[in-house]
């Protein structure tokens, strides 16, 4: 019960909380760049659906891209796949549109 023991122990969960927040954002800005890399691949091979999908029909074209990256990554919302291609805070729109203009370009 001494003050130095208390002082320790918070001290060490505020270094762990630090640690831990570190590490959290490495290992999420890595799973980013392994999703935006597996889309760019598989744009390659699905070019002629992505310039097909209409703007109001995205998730259920993209459904097969979006089930191999969940099963893949352990990711599921559309949001957080979008983020990690486009690469701000956006939406299935913004991301659709992010391919056609990458299918547009010839890089796929």
């Amino acid at each position: 019960t001494s003050l130095q023991k208390y002082c320790s122990q918070s001290c060490a969960g505020n270094v762990a909380i630090r640690i831990a927040t570190a590490a959290s954002v490495n290992k999420q800005k890595t799973i980013h760049k392994e999703i935006k890399h597996y889309v760019l691949h598989w744009l390659k091979y699905n070019k002629k659906t992505v310039m097909d999908t209409p703007f109001n029909r995205i998730k259920t074209t993209l459904e097969p891209l979006l089930q191999e990256i969940e099963n893949k990554f352990g990711i599921k919302d559309i949001r957080i796949v979008s983020k990690a291609v486009v690469g701000n805070d956006c939406g299935r729109k913004d991301l659709l549109k992010f391919m056609k203009d990458i299918c547009n370009e010839n890089v796929c």
